[in-house]
């Protein structure tokens, strides 16, 4: 498919040294870094340095029918940056440029291939009354690929989802044209979506199915004086979500409210699932913690939301560990290293958006699963918008060198989304190809139709990266 010929145009847009079809370099764009399944070819991979190459690049693609995949870091749940159909992997990282801040409208331009590292040193050196939301993932993914694909920040609770802090977009379809949407598409400023057709939701949660995005504005959020983190646990789900819920709705200058099970804390900070109990409740460990974050202008307003969401907490049978979450747990760490991370680590999740009503029936449902088959209930929820909705995920780790657990895994995490999906209003994020199959037999057929039809208009030739994303 990609002959010596089609290489050597690759090399005239971007020079020799940013393109490669060594199987010793294109295997690492092959597969997902964390996630085991699929695997799939990458036949040759290319570094553009601009939005003009990454036009270039698509053009000589669509007139050879070959796939394209972008692609930032490769640590990805879901696989959703895996060349299913071979082709070539776009590495964005060379568009790694922050173009501009607008302090007066807070929000950032940047380029497609901007890592987390580099927008948090960059505000933090030129914009420090400024932050943006960041997410749990390591400082070398990117902020656009996270943005597009729903991720949740740690500002959620004011802005929603990742999808919700983008203003504009520019992007490459899979013709090779380069379209603008939002008000950057009639002025300078990338200020909003607003008031114009939205335009951005063609490039959302379509994982790259759709067009390649080379520049993005982000919002941004005013830093405050004061901030705290209240780190709270109750024995249960039943006690501690109800609270939480509670302060949601409180106006208190809550910024973020998420939830970890025990078990997911021990596992994120290196705990060795095979030494922790099954069941931290009947091992009497407290199961639930939820971190709640506050921030103000003045002190005296900081002081007035702390004591009100301490008031909500204590009525609602909820503590703070006398030291913090250190104290909190309680059982002995292992050293120090994530599942995702440390040596043979592997880890997959199933993520889900469902209604706030949902978190401690999700949680049930998918605990029994994994007590079924003997792993820990790792999981992890955060609200979003306000307390408008929320998302759950739930973890299970392996050894990426034991093909046996790894096929376990598989098996536990389907069969966890088969239950929770029982649930009215659970819809995966970054789901798999498998995931999405499900979803064809059950989403709204005029719906899916017009997906495909959408698919259509913006990528004719089906190059991008095929096998992923809705109505493919």
């Amino acid at each position: 498919m990609i002959n010596s010929e089609i290489v050597s145009e690759f090399e005239n847009i971007v020079g020799p040294e940013f393109v490669s079809d060594k199987p010793e370099e294109t295997y690492l764009y092959h597969y997902d870094f964390v996630t085991a399944e699929p695997e799939g070819v990458c036949d040759a991979v290319i570094m553009p340095n601009t939005a003009e190459e990454v036009q270039e690049i698509v053009k000589i693609a669509n007139k050879n029918k070959i796939p394209v995949v972008p692609w930032v870091s490769g640590i990805n749940f879901g696989s959703t940056a895996t060349p299913l159909k071979g082709g070539i992997v776009v590495d964005l990282r060379r568009l790694n440029r922050i173009i501009e801040v607008n302090e007066d409208d807070m929000y950032v331009l940047i380029e497609g291939g901007v890592t987390w590292a580099d927008l948090q040193g960059y505000l933090g050196k030129y914009h420090p009354n400024l932050m943006a939301g960041i997410t749990f993932s390591p400082p070398g993914t990117g902020v656009v690929a996270s943005c597009l694909c729903y991720g949740m920040f740690n500002l959620g609770m004011l802005g929603g989802t990742g999808a919700e802090f983008i203003n504009g977009l520019e992007v490459v379809l899979g013709s090779g044209d380069l379209v603008k949407v939002g008000s950057c598409s009639l002025s300078n400023y990338w200020y909003g979506r607003q008031p114009l057709p939205d335009l951005a939701g063609l490039f959302i949660g379509w994982e790259g199915s759709t067009g390649i995005v080379t520049k993005a504005a982000i919002k941004l959020w005013p830093r405050l004086p004061f901030r705290k983190d209240f780190v709270l646990m109750g024995k249960t789900f039943e006690i501690g979500i109800p609270v939480l819920l509670k302060l949601s709705k409180t106006g208190l200058g809550i910024c973020d409210i998420f939830v970890f099970s025990y078990s997911w804390i021990q596992a994120g900070l290196g705990g060795n699932e095979k030494k922790l109990p099954l069941d931290p409740i009947k091992a009497n460990i407290p199961d639930f913690v939820g971190v709640v974050t506050t921030q103000a202008y003045t002190e005296k307003q900081h002081e007035a939301q702390c004591e009100a969401i301490e008031i909500i907490y204590k009525e609602g049978g909820l503590m703070e560990p006398p030291g913090g979450l250190e104290d909190f747990l309680i059982y002995p760490l292992q050293a120090w290293g994530a599942w995702n991370f440390s040596r043979g680590g592997g880890g997959e999740w199933i993520g889900s958006y469902c209604s706030t009503r949902d978190i401690v029936k999700y949680y049930d449902l998918a605990k029994e699963i994994a007590f079924k088959h003997g792993h820990t209930p790792q999981f992890y929820s955060r609200l979003l918008f306000g307390g408008h909705y929320c998302v759950s995920r739930f973890n299970i780790n392996f050894n990426k060198n034991d093909t046996e657990e790894i096929e376990s895994a598989r098996k536990v995490l389907k069969e966890i989304h088969e239950e929770v999906s029982s649930i009215d209003g659970v819809v995966m994020y970054k789901a798999p190809k498998w995931a999405h199959e499900k979803y064809e037999e059950k989403i709204f057929p005029a719906t899916n139709e017009l997906m495909k039809k959408i698919k259509n208009l913006l990528d004719p030739n089906k190059i991008m990266n095929p096998g992923h994303g809705w109505g493919d």
